[in-house]
């Protein structure tokens, strides 16, 4: 081929094969995801994902940061993570591509919002 059919080539022209995303990799995003909003350490956030037939269900394990410069403070605990659990699974479906039926977040403990110290 010459350098001028090849520069006609299309680009979106679609190719053979595939592509594959391990869940390690998904288990990652989720775990990013819910430490940014969340306000955490990625490292003390755990991320466990389920088939849900055919969705994605997530389940995040994290603690959750009290004091003044933590997001929503001032509103209960629950309220506050019920409200983050819907954005945890927007912002993960819009950079995966996979559907979340549902999100479910466990709270282990409580951090200042200062620091990542347990309490």
């Amino acid at each position: 081929m010459s350098e001028q059919s090849l520069a006609r080539v299309p680009v979106s022209v679609p190719r053979a094969g595939y592509t594959r995303v391990s869940a390690q990799a998904l288990t990652g995003t989720a775990r990013a995801v819910a430490a940014e909003i969340f306000g955490v350490d990625p490292v003390l956030v755990r991320a466990f994902l389920r088939d849900d037939a055919g969705y994605l269900a997530l389940t995040i394990h994290t603690p959750l940061p009290l004091g003044e410069t933590s997001g929503g403070a001032g509103l209960p605990v629950l309220d506050r993570v019920r409200a983050w659990r819907g954005t945890i699974g927007e912002r993960f479906s819009n950079l995966t591509g996979s559907l979340v039926s549902q999100v479910d977040v466990r709270v282990t403990g409580v951090i200042a919002a200062d620091t990542d110290r347990r309490r």
